[in-house]
């Protein structure tokens, strides 16, 4: 039996239980592992599903209070995770870089979307 929580993701959404379900595998093993993000491009590799499919069912578990929508920064140059922030408005601000020493500009950084455990995420997840 899985989690309340995640029980009433699926009852609000019947047509994406299986997939809500395989999903919630996926991040257990990941977690197990030692990974802090689940990126939606690689969630939806091991689904076998689009990089959006698997966006929206990740979204689905936040919005559920499971996961949080999260974003990483990273140096383009170098692909060195620079900051994670939880909000867009975050990352108007300049990011420092100790592998080129410097502040880059926005146009010098990458962002991606990801998404973080919330408080009691894997709990949630429980199978």
């Amino acid at each position: 039996m899985s989690s309340p929580k995640l029980e009433r993701i699926k009852q609000r959404n019947p047509g994406l239980a299986a997939l809500l379900d395989r999903l919630s595998a996926y991040i257990r093993s990941q977690t197990a592992d030692g990974q802090d993000y689940i990126i939606p491009k690689l969630a939806g590799a091991a689904l076998h599903l689009t990089d959006g499919e698997a966006f929206v069912l990740l979204q689905k578990l936040a919005e559920g209070g499971i996961l949080r929508r999260i974003f990483n920064v990273y140096c383009r140059k170098n692909g060195a995770l620079l900051a994670t922030v939880d909000r867009l408005e975050d990352l108007d601000e300049a990011a420092h870089c100790d592998f080129c020493d410097s502040t880059h500009d926005p146009s010098d950084l990458k962002v991606e979307v990801a998404f973080g455990l919330a408080s009691d995420g894997l709990k949630d997840l429980a199978a």
